[in-house]
């Protein structure tokens, strides 16, 4: 808009002066009014050079060496009539390869590659001394790709190219194939991915059939020790179930014991709580406290009134011999 704005006043400029006669002292039309202001319109438009958004301009100067190395920013920009600028796209660039590439034990693989890639604003220049062009040529790109792939691949077997390892050789040929179009291309890498590998129908059955043998292997070590945990757990019960045996055997008189342990314990300490600091334990009566009969008798019977069941006897005796009959 700026450079149309512009162009109709040095038009208009133009037209007005070269039409006016300076000896009669008024205003005539001739064919220089539209000659001279197009030919001035022409060299002022041939003078501007305009970069778009995402791009750079490389300037080609014939009496500067040809290629300037330092290129022009996105914007309008004056440069002479003998001067030719070439844009260059800074956006990122996307390329699908087909590749072949060798592998350690022999065999050719075809990979097929989604490459991003892009023309650094500072590179440009250099780039386009490289190619000669706005892009580098398929061939190029392929060249180089080709490159990387063969000594990234022949560090793997096929095997593991196309199982385990694959993530590893990808990420090694990003890295081979950044050195070799940033050194010779001046081209930077976004990204690269393998969206297929075709090793012939053989190779594929031969690891089709060896991931079956190895989920068979895995199916099998997994009923191995399923087995073994059933068979540890049948041990275990049959542990537990003896053991319970023997302590249903033994509980009867480890619960007497316990229970006179108990009983002795609790005798023992009723007795000496009621005892203050320093107060002779061997005369309880001296401080009006039970002694330790007392207490005993005091447990025995709780204990009973505890254990009855709340059935009464049947027979009682009154220890002469008298059996009384409820």
């Amino acid at each position: 808009m700026f450079i149309v704005i512009v162009s109709i006043i040095l038009f208009v400029f133009a037209f007005i002066a070269l039409g006016y006669d300076q000896r009669e002292r008024r205003f005539r039309m001739n064919r220089r009014q539209f000659l001279a202001p197009l030919a001035l319109l022409i060299m002022f438009f041939g003078m501007v050079a305009k970069v778009s958004a995402n791009e750079v301009g490389i300037v080609y100067d014939p009496f500067r060496g040809g290629i300037q190395e330092a290129s022009l920013p996105e914007g309008l920009h004056f440069k002479s009539p003998f001067q030719q600028v070439i844009h260059i796209r800074t956006t990122n660039r996307t390329a699908y390869l087909e590749v072949a590439g060798q592998t350690e034990d022999s065999i050719y693989a075809v990979f097929q590659i989604t490459l991003v890639y892009r023309v650094e604003s500072l590179n440009a220049g250099k780039f386009f001394k490289v190619t000669g062009n706005n892009d580098i040529a398929p061939d190029q790109l392929t060249s180089m790709a080709k490159e990387a792939l063969q000594s990234a691949t022949t560090q793997y077997d096929i095997y593991n190219i196309l199982g385990s390892e694959l993530e590893t050789v990808r990420q090694d040929f990003v890295t081979r194939l950044e050195t070799l179009l940033s050194t010779r291309y001046n081209i930077s890498v976004v990204s690269a991915s393998f969206d297929d590998i075709d090793a012939g129908s053989r190779i594929e059955e031969i690891i089709q059939n060896k991931a079956e043998a190895i989920q068979l292997i895995e199916i099998a070590l997994q009923e191995k020790e399923r087995a073994s945990v059933e068979a540890e757990t049948a041990i275990i019960r049959a542990e537990n179930a003896a053991a319970v045996d023997i302590i249903e055997a033994e509980g009867a008189a480890e619960a007497q014991i316990i229970l006179n342990s108990v009983s002795v314990n609790a005798i023992v300490n009723m007795f000496l709580g009621q005892f203050e600091e320093g107060e002779d334990t061997s005369t309880p009566e001296a401080y009006g406290y039970l002694s330790i009969q007392e207490i005993t008798d005091v447990v025995i019977a709780q204990l009973y009134y505890d254990a009855w069941d709340g059935v009464l006897p049947e027979v009682i005796t009154d220890g002469a011999g008298l059996i009384i009959q409820p």
